[in-house]
This record gives structure tokens, sequence and C-alpha cells, in this order.
């Protein structure tokens, strides 16, 4: 009874700081909270001393997966969503995984944007720093396949293409989009991969409006992680000219395909615009401000 109460009260207490509840105000709320949790793990994780070795490389990438799942807990709560509901919603019509993977091979297509925005960068003296990642001999490869490929992209997809689209989509499917990629390569920190970011987040946000789950854009993210991973691995910076063609050549027709079917032939019914960004960016104020700041610190540190 007194749990109740106070469940209610806490409760109370947010309506009575973002006003009237809407489903745009619990997608600002969600992301707001979610960087103060990564941002007090960071913390903690900032305490391991570096004789921690292996565990401290592995925590690092554990940061942001943590902090989705515990978010993911608040979310059910605080919105009195049935998980049971919501699991069930995820299912789709397979041809979304299809095309989800497609997608994400086309996107393969545009990573020189990435690198003609670090050339960018790097004129006003930015130096891109390679992550530290733990050692991937032998069976270290499935530990590292596991936290960094298959982790990240369960749970940055149930964040940002489960609980937080969900508020998103009351802005209809463009505005939906361009503040969920938006948000998404914010959330990285990483100013080399901002633009590229921002086009895998906008991207495997349409597929998910479309699919109504977000369990393909799932298997496209861990599908680009587990690329990058191996190119890493194997230590593959780049390709003949006849083999890079080629792939180059593969990606962009997977990539107009699948954006063309998406766009003029799926026509799967989305929201109309209803909501107001006002409330959104007043709830997402705190969480845009610490991401902001982390990538700022890091485009100039």
């Amino acid at each position: 009874m007194n749990n109740s109460r106070n469940d209610n009260n806490q409760q109370g207490f947010l309506s009575g700081l973002i006003g009237k509840p809407t489903p745009e105000k619990h997608a600002g709320l969600t992301y707001s909270v979610a960087a103060i949790v990564i941002l007090f793990l960071s913390l903690v994780y900032g305490c391991i001393p570096e004789s921690a070795g292996t565990a401290r490389a592995y925590l690092s990438f554990l940061v942001a997966p943590i902090a989705f799942l515990l978010m993911g807990i608040w979310y059910f709560w605080y919105t009195k969503t049935s998980v049971k509901t919501f699991a069930k919603a995820q299912n789709c019509h397979p041809k979304y995984y299809l095309l989800a993977v497609l997608l994400q091979i086309g996107l393969l297509s545009l990573s020189e944007v990435n690198t003609l925005f670090l050339e960018f960068l790097e004129k006003f003296g930015y130096e891109y720093v390679e992550p530290v990642l733990p050692n991937m001999d032998g069976a270290g490869f499935i530990g590292v396949l596991f936290v960094i490929a298959v982790l990240p992209a369960i749970m940055e997809d149930f964040f940002f293409r489960g609980i937080q689209l969900e508020g998103l989509k009351s802005f209809g499917t463009v505005g939906a989009v361009l503040l969920s990629g938006g948000l998404f390569a914010l959330f990285h920190q990483s100013p080399a991969q901002t633009v590229y970011q921002f086009i895998c987040g906008a991207a495997f946000a349409l597929v998910a409006i479309k699919s109504g789950s977000f369990l393909p854009t799932a298997l496209a993210h861990f599908i680009n992680n587990a690329y990058i991973l191996v190119l890493y691995k194997y230590k593959i910076t780049s390709f003949s000219t006849p083999v890079y063609a080629i792939i180059l050549s593969v990606s962009a027709v997977c990539l107009i395909l699948s954006l063309g079917y998406l766009l003029f032939i799926d026509r799967q019914k989305t929201d109309k615009k209803k909501g107001k960004y006002g409330g959104f960016f007043l709830c997402a104020s705190v969480g845009i401000a610490v991401f902001a700041l982390s990538w700022i610190s890091a485009l100039f540190a």
C-alpha cells in the first residue's frame, strides 16, 4: 500500500514538472534520464583503476547498455506499459528483417561521408582517437563480439527505436525520423562519426516506424558492429580498387532498393503530425545538454 502511494507521489512530482504527460514528453524525459544515468555510470567507471586491465576495457562498453536496461525498467513503470504488451507489439512481417539488412549493407556505401567529415574536422585541429578494444585473440573475440556488437545492438535499438521512438511518432514520420537520427548521433558523443551515425539513426527509425518493431534494426545494427569488429580483428583497413568498386556498387544498389521500397512502395499507415516540439525539447533538454557538452569536449580534447 505504501509502495503504491510512493509510486503515485513520484509520478505526480514528475507530472508537476513537465505538465500534462504526452508521448513526446515521455520520449524527451527518457532521453534526459538516460543521459544522467550514463553520466553517473561513466563517473563510476572512471574510478576503476587501470590495473583492472581487461575487465576495465569490457566495462567501458557496458555503461550504455546497462543504462538503457535501467531506462527500460523505469519507462515501463512510469508509463505503466505492460512488458508483455510491448514485446507482443514487436512482431512484424519478415520482409522488414530483409529490408533492414539490405539497408545496412547499403549504408556502407556512405562510409566516405564519414571520412569527408573527419577531414573537415581535422582542419580545425581535431584528432580522431581509435577506441581501445579488449583483446580479440582466440575466444576473446566472442566476448568482444557480445559486448560491442550484440548488447549495443539490442539495448540501443530497444531504447531509440523502441521505447523512445514510440513517443516521437506523434511528430509524423519525417519529424520522428530526423529527431531520432539526431538524438542517436548525439548520444554517441563522437564528432568524427556524427554524420554517419545520424544517417544510420534516421534510416533505422524509418524501418522501425514502417515495421512497428525495433527487432529488424537491432539485427542490422548487430551486422554493422560485427562487420567493423571483423575488419579490426584482421587489420583490414582498405580494399583493392576492383574489390572496393564491387562492394561500393552492391552497397549502393542495396541502399537504393531498400529506401525506394520503404519510401515509395511500403504503404504502412503512420501517425500524422500532432505532437508539440516544445514539450519534447523541454523534457529532453537535460539529455541534449549532457551529450552536447560531451561531444564538444571530445571535439576540443
